[in-house]
């Protein structure tokens, strides 16, 4: 359990540090970082199935400028892990996992403001020409500032949170039917949020057709997403033909 409570604990930081998004961002999706967790705990799926459930409150997650409405780097791969290690169902996973992301939006203030400590011993270091010292400021301390502060408390979840399920329970039956309640209608709130961005009259006819295929058809996600990948082909290419006629290409 030593071991795994240390690889969540190094998912949990490399979703804040700069390491994560070199090539992809998708470690700050609890998805990609739940699913890694699950996989280091020896389930996988359950954890897919909970890394999901917590990712859909987040499918419209921005940040604007300075503001940050959530923390979803913490509450994936720690919410994740508490659900796993103490038997949390999916609804009851999202709730705490949306909780988590509120109540830790400090730690992320925290952790930025940090890190603006290394900025200027980088300047420092570059005044006096030493660069490579000046990149080291960059890279390293911001990963320990990270394990502090979203590893450690990962890591005391996978080795003291499995008590967290039977003290749920406790809870008066209306408090954890109330949780369950809250846990379905999160991923309606994050849909919601997605629909802001997609609210375009060219746009909208598409949400409905997939809504329509998966709802009345019954077609599987992965069916719908076929589709949807040769539909756009064909408006791809047919835009493309349309561009060359008026500019007077080949057909």
């Amino acid at each position: 359990m030593i071991v795994q409570a240390i690889l969540v604990a190094l998912i949990t930081t490399c979703c804040t540090w700069w390491f994560s998004h070199v090539v992809t961002r998708t470690w700050l999706y609890p998805l990609w970082s739940g699913f890694l967790v699950g996989l280091v705990l020896g389930k996988p799926v359950e954890g897919m199935m909970i890394a999901a459930a917590i990712n859909l409150p987040y499918v419209g997650f921005i940040t604007a400028g300075g503001s940050m409405p959530g923390n979803p780097q913490f509450a994936g791969p720690v919410g994740t892990a508490l659900a796993l290690v103490s038997g949390l169902d999916v609804n009851s996973a999202t709730t705490v996992g949306v909780i988590l992301g509120s109540v830790t939006i400090m730690v992320w203030t925290a952790y930025m403001s940090i890190n603006t400590l290394w900025v200027h011993m980088a300047e420092d270091f570059l005044n006096k020409g030493n660069i490579r010292a000046m990149r080291m400021c960059n890279y390293i301390p911001s990963f320990f500032v990270s394990f502090i502060l979203n590893g450690i408390p990962a890591m005391l979840v996978v080795l003291y949170g499995a008590p967290f399920g039977e003290w749920f329970q406790t809870f008066p039956q209306w408090i954890v039917d109330g949780f369950g309640i809250v846990g379905g209608l999160m991923p309606a709130l994050g849909i919601a949020m997605l629909l802001q961005y997609l609210n375009k009259p060219k746009l909208m006819p598409f949400f409905f057709i997939g809504f329509a295929l998966a709802e009345f058809m019954g077609l599987t996600t992965m069916m719908v997403t076929f589709i949807a990948a040769l539909v756009a082909i064909l408006l791809y290419n047919y835009q493309s033909d349309s561009t060359k006629k008026l500019t007077g290409g080949e057909a």
